[in-house]
């Protein structure tokens, strides 16, 4: 799961230095398809590292600075600070749904096996 997060990460972040003009066709600098990433990134850390919520919190707020960074170097400039904060929001839904859903599986682990 280690290996997913942070390859989702990293794909991010690339597809974001790549510029393939996609802001253009889908209109606002930031869309609700980077919110859902960032919400799926926020996520994939969580579930990645579940005895850590303090490092998946810090991983994602990292992460939005550096594709704010990237988004930078890309286009030419940072976009707003709005921006920035939905990412951080999106990013910590995510936390809470990936810690919902690994309180899920270990509770349905931890069940008897009915006969």
């Amino acid at each position: 799961m280690k290996i997913t997060a942070w390859t989702y990460l990293g794909a991010l972040i690339g597809v974001t230095l790549a510029h393939l003009n996609w802001e253009a066709a889908f209109g606002n600098p930031f869309d609700i398809f980077r919110a859902g990433a960032l919400c799926v990134a926020g996520m994939l850390a969580r579930l990645a590292y579940p005895q850590s919520p303090s490092f998946t919190c810090l991983l994602v707020i990292g992460s939005v600075l550096a594709l704010s960074v990237s988004h930078f170097l890309a286009n030419g400039n940072y976009g707003s600070t709005f921006d920035i904060i939905v990412g951080m929001t999106s990013g910590l839904w995510g936390i809470m749904i990936g810690s919902a859903l690994s309180r899920l599986v270990l509770s349905a682990s931890k069940r008897p096996a009915s006969s």
